[in-house]
């Protein structure tokens, strides 16, 4: 009590020289910069996983018995693979672009097809091609920016200017001139109401808090951005609530300059604007943002495909096998673990003993995060020959990182449970999956869905039967996508179930398949 009214005194003794003075200026702040807060961490090593890991304990393969000369699909193998994949986007971030990953419309991308059709050919695939396309529109892309929050001794002495590492603009985002300085103004979590709050002339600051990732907070994010930018908000500010410090990319075309915040950039920046106003320095309290983005044209996209013969000849029926290649940042999950599943049951079906009556068709797609580059498309539109005699498609799409919970972050035993689509829901696919879930543990939601979501949109215009495993779990577009989050023995259930999965169809009557 003594401290605290000491301290008032001295606010009091302060403020009545400022005011006999007849100084306009704010009152002064002699303590510790930024009001006594812990300054945010920054970015760290993006490489590094945002949850623990270390207590993370998947259980061991269920290997029916026969299937383990399989060694093809084997999870340090395949643990291998996605290392590898992980290391075109790592390279990307080497070179110093500010969004890195394995980005079709870039070398990364093109490194990572040309790399995926080398492990085709040392397989011994026919027919090994990386197919180039041109893209069918520009795309926004943003070459570099800032979001600092400006220091100012009244928020204690040695208040620094504050960079808020983990920023990132979303889609779409432009500032007239390249930069703006601006107050703040606190509008609550996207499921508030905005009724009361005077946004006009400043960047509005509004809190998400993804359940299971990103993309279940996309529609509410983008629609409440859009409403504060017409409530005249010069930019706003997306606080992502998960964890860690990490770099989000999702919510554009907010209609206005709008960047997203990692979980201890955005606690930092709350307190700060609530330990201003509760001082009577929110007019003090300002925010600069400066951004360089524009539109990238001319840009080209890559496919690598691949064919494993059937017994009845290349000139038989198809099943396709895709997984897109290109991803955000690290992207072990999204998608270099379907990538390294489809490369493990490349080599597999390439061995003379498994090889099935229909040919299977490998496409590695380029295009799935970038504007006018869908790889599946323009795979489609490339190859009327090989599509007219396929029977079904099937995409490997996020499919073996650990299970982790956003109530507390912790990692659990399992994989990520996924939601399984068969779009015709014919009962041989589905009895023959609820096989392969029993048969190797592989983790997915016991009700299936007719909707297929992810890469497959490329391939729905064939009206073929498409059949996929897929998860937006917390790391969902975010650089927490690394390594350490996906599972070995997950990699291996994964790769023996579609190995099985695909061997079944592949020898199939094809009323089976389209009853």
């Amino acid at each position: 009590m003594i401290t605290l009214r000491i301290r008032a005194v001295t606010y009091a003794f302060t403020f009545l020289l400022l005011s006999s003075s007849g100084s306009g200026l704010a009152q002064s702040n002699s303590g510790p910069s930024w009001f006594g807060m812990e300054l945010p961490p920054g970015i760290g090593d993006p490489h590094s996983p945002s949850v623990d890991v270390t207590t993370a304990r998947p259980g061991p393969v269920s290997i029916p018995r026969g299937e383990e000369q399989f060694i093809e699909l084997e999870g340090a193998k395949l643990f291998t693979d996605v290392e590898q994949i992980i290391s075109f986007s790592r390279h990307s971030r080497a070179e110093g672009n500010r969004v890195w990953g394995r980005i079709t419309g870039f070398e990364s991308a093109k490194q990572t097809l040309d790399w995926t059709a080398a492990r085709f050919n040392e397989a011994g695939l026919v027919d090994v091609e990386v197919q180039e396309y041109p893209a069918s529109a520009d795309m926004w892309w943003p070459r570099d920016w800032e979001v600092k929050l400006l220091g100012n001794d009244s928020f204690g002495r040695g208040s620094r200017d504050i960079v808020l590492e983990t920023s990132l603009p979303t889609g779409g985002s432009e500032i007239a001139g390249g930069k703006l300085t601006a107050p703040l103004i606190l509008t609550g979590h996207i499921s508030a109401g905005l009724a009361g709050l005077e946004v006009n002339g400043k960047i509005a600051v509004q809190r998400l808090t993804p359940l299971t990732g990103a993309y279940s907070e996309r529609t509410a994010t983008r629609e409440r951005a859009q409403q504060l930018m017409r409530q005249g908000a010069v930019a706003v500010i997306n606080v992502v609530e998960q964890t860690g410090n990490m770099h989000t990319r999702d919510f554009s075309r907010c209609n206005g300059p709008c960047f997203n915040i990692g979980t201890k950039d955005g606690e930092f920046l709350i307190a700060a604007i609530q330990q201003a106003e509760q001082a009577g320095l929110e007019n003090e309290l300002r925010m600069q943002l400066s951004l360089d983005a524009g539109m990238l044209t001319g840009l080209t996209g890559h496919n690598a495909m691949a064919i494993v013969p059937g017994r009845n000849g290349l000139q038989g029926e198809n099943v396709i096998v895709n997984a897109h290649a290109d991803g955000w940042y690290d992207a072990a999950g999204d998608n270099a673990d379907g990538l390294a599943v489809l490369l493990a049951m490349a080599r597999h079906f390439a061995g003379q003993e498994n090889q099935p009556p229909r040919n299977i068709i490998f496409v590695a797609s380029g295009g799935h995060h970038s504007t006018g580059l869908n790889g599946p498309a323009n795979f489609v539109r490339m190859n009327p020959d090989i599509l007219a005699r396929t029977v079904l498609v099937l995409n490997l799409e996020h499919i073996a990182q650990f299970e982790i919970q956003s109530s507390d972050w912790s990692v659990g035993p399992k994989e990520q449970p996924m939601s399984f689509s068969i779009t015709n829901s014919a009962p041989f696919l589905t009895e023959l999956t609820r096989s392969g879930m029993n048969r190797y543990g592989f983790n997915l939601n016991p009700e299936f869905r007719t909707s297929a979501p992810g890469d497959l949109g490329g391939y729905r215009p064939l009206g073929l039967p498409m059949i996929q495993a897929i998860h937006s779990g917390p790391m969902y577009h975010a650089s927490g996508d690394v390594l350490d989050t996906i599972s070995k023995p997950g990699l291996e259930r994964a790769a023996r179930f579609f190995t099985f999965f695909v061997d079944a169809v592949a020898r199939a009557e094809k009323s089976a398949l389209a009853p």
